[in-house]
């Protein structure tokens, strides 16, 4: 059972994560190419680098309090204030990389002014603040779709207890409401990616809309 649990869902679900993943990154460099030329091309590559790093420190450096046994609840408490701050770390490295790679392409240092009432303004002109946007709206999409899952999952709300509560019925309760329950969730998953594509075409090209699943 082990030995099928970690080929079948581990390394299955992380080959196919890879392999989209993947996927997404040699197109936003393919379709940068032709926008941006080489820095169109590296953007996508910082961008999986950062996050490698920083998942990698982050994931290191999770704490529970061990001052008593911890729960589940305890678990996912210490994971979610983990993604925030690998949320905020890739901000702020997205940001300074940006700044970097389209410093001469726009008026991105500009747009960050620190006058009172500025605010950064993600113009098509300014392409550096244009793709920090993208970025920053495939992490948040990323990060949502992270909690509507583990609420659909989580032994402690709904969905999960109705179908609990099915099993009083029989098999085939349990069935048709697990079934349910799949579908259901992925209305809120599916409604905010295409609110990330709708976001991106407004901020312009298709190289936008690579870079925002890079971030996500």
């Amino acid at each position: 059972d082990c030995v099928g649990d970690n080929v079948g869902d581990v390394a299955g679900m992380g080959a196919d994560l890879f392999e989209s993943y993947v996927g997404s990154v040699v197109a936003a460099a393919v379709v940068g190419a032709t926008e941006f030329g080489e820095k169109g091309v590296a953007l996508p590559f910082y961008i999986i680098a950062i996050g490698l790093v920083t998942s990698v420190f982050c994931t290191v450096h999770i704490r529970v309090n061990t001052e008593k046994t911890p729960d589940l609840d305890d678990l996912l408490k210490a994971m979610r204030l983990n993604v925030l701050i690998a949320g905020s770390i890739i901000v702020v490295s997205c940001l300074l990389l940006c700044l970097y790679l389209f410093e001469e392409e726009g008026d991105f240092l500009d747009d960050l002014d620190s006058t009172p009432g500025y605010s950064v303004s993600f113009d098509q002109k300014d392409p550096g603040a244009r793709l920090f946007g993208c970025i920053i709206l495939g992490l948040v999409v990323g990060i949502l779709i992270g909690m509507v899952t583990e609420y659909f999952t989580s032994h402690t709300k709904e969905p999960t207890q109705s179908i609990g509560r099915a099993t009083e019925f029989g098999p085939g309760p349990v069935v048709i409401q697990g079934l349910g329950m799949v579908m259901y969730s992925t209305v809120v998953p599916l409604l905010l990616i295409v609110a990330a594509v709708l976001g991106a075409y407004y901020h312009c090209d298709f190289y936008d809309h690579a870079i925002s699943v890079c971030g996500m």
